[in-house]
């Protein structure tokens, strides 16, 4: 249940990522033009059920990630220090990610609890080769005064 949830929520992420991209074209006079957005269909033939991946062109972030990827990624705050982990997503039953699972606090895993952050707090971009997830606004200090957030309570059929 958890890979399906992680699994949905990362396709919904990175859905719209993957259809538009944007290009800046040099305009005559030297001066660059305003960027014009393209928009790519995610799907092979229109219509079609199946979903089309693109690899990175070279030194670029890929635009589609796999949910798994993201299991236990650190997330680092306002002042670019790790503040927890991505443990789930909260998904709608529209698809949507609602909200990233952080775990936060403790050590060893003795004393950690879960907190529930809006996904659109939370930032990708890449760091050298790798993937890097930011919440520009939060601080560990915020994370761990906020609630503790029972999963097993809120989604009694999860893994």
């Amino acid at each position: 249940m958890k890979s399906f949830v992680l699994a949905a929520g990362l396709a919904t992420l990175l859905s719209g990522a993957a259809l538009a991209q944007t290009s800046t074209t040099p305009a005559t006079d030297g001066a660059m033009a305003p960027a014009t957005t393209a928009t790519t269909p995610a799907t092979a033939a229109a219509g079609g059920p199946f979903y089309t991946v693109q690899p990175p062109a070279a030194g670029q972030m890929a635009m589609s990630h796999l949910a798994s990827d993201l299991d236990d990624k650190d997330v680092y705050g306002a002042n670019n220090e790790k503040i927890g982990e991505i443990e789930d997503f909260v998904i709608n039953s529209d698809g949507t990610v609602a909200a990233a699972v952080i775990e936060v606090g403790g050590f060893l895993g003795i004393g950690e609890k879960d907190v529930l952050v809006n996904f659109s707090e939370l930032q990708m971009a890449m760091d050298g080769n790798k993937m890097r997830i930011n919440a520009p606004t939060l601080t560990r200090e915020i994370l761990t005064s906020a609630p503790d957030t029972d999963l097993d309570t809120l989604f009694p059929d999860h893994d």
